[in-house]
């Protein structure tokens, strides 16, 4: 099956169970179970939440990866992939108050605070503070990735053509991509202040520097290291 569509119908048909009597075991709305099944909408975070009410394999749900629920031998393949192309960006400007998991649950990061972004790894990982683990449905490296709330409007496009990164919005970050493109969304620590800054990163004739999306601020030209790349956005469901 080479849709998401396709995959969530008939992963709801195998489990034997009407829209309904999967919004009442998911918590995802019915409309929006619909909306996936007719190939309407692109990765939802919904996606995790219906592959649990349908006991099915997440990534396969997701990506077409792994064992379906129907087939004999449930081996299940490493799920993260940090060569993979990312998911599709994602953004609320109200970011839900749940979903919630206990830390360390497949398929969540930890949404940290930014003072601890700067000194993000894999070992600090296990003693982080977060405030909340949350679903990241984007590829990712495990163990690498932290989400993050947007601060301040300089990553407000000014534009609805153009992704925009209104505050309080969330992103999710991958720490083990620190070469990115012209044109990626970066999380950077600036030097010698060691500030860390959310911007796009932008190389041209051996020079980079950071660009707002918002025109109001101005571009940063300073020596920065780059402590990962921006792989998708929370978008709640409406």
């Amino acid at each position: 099956m080479e849709t998401i569509a396709a995959r969530a119908l008939a992963a709801r048909k195998y489990a034997k169970m009407t829209q309904k009597q999967a919004e009442a075991a998911s918590g995802v709305k019915q409309s929006n179970i619909s909306k996936i099944e007719r190939g309407d909408t692109g990765r939802s975070m919904g996606l995790l939440a219906l592959a649990r009410a349908y006991r099915v394999d997440p990534n396969w749900l997701d990506t077409g990866d792994g064992p379906a629920p129907w087939d004999k031998v449930q081996v299940r393949p490493a799920r993260d992939n940090a060569n993979e192309p990312p998911g599709p960006y994602r953004v609320t400007r109200t970011p839900p108050s749940s979903p919630s998991f206990n830390p360390g649950t497949p398929g969540t990061v930890p949404l940290i605070a930014w003072a601890q972004a700067a000194s993000w790894n894999r070992a600090a990982r296990e003693t982080i503070q977060a405030e909340r683990w949350i679903p990241c449905v984007a590829h990712h490296s495990a163990g690498n990735t932290y989400a993050l709330r947007v601060r301040g409007d300089s990553m407000t496009a000014p534009s609805g053509h153009m992704k925009s990164y209104p505050a309080e919005s969330i992103v999710f970050v991958d720490t083990l991509q620190t070469t990115p493109a012209d044109g990626e969304r970066v999380i950077a620590r600036l030097e010698p202040s060691n500030e860390v800054t959310f911007k796009v990163f932008k190389e041209e004739d051996g020079r980079r520097w950071l660009l707002p999306l918002n025109p109001k601020h101005e571009p940063i030209r300073t020596a920065f290291t780059v402590l990962g790349t921006v792989i998708g956005k929370w978008e709640d469901e409406d």
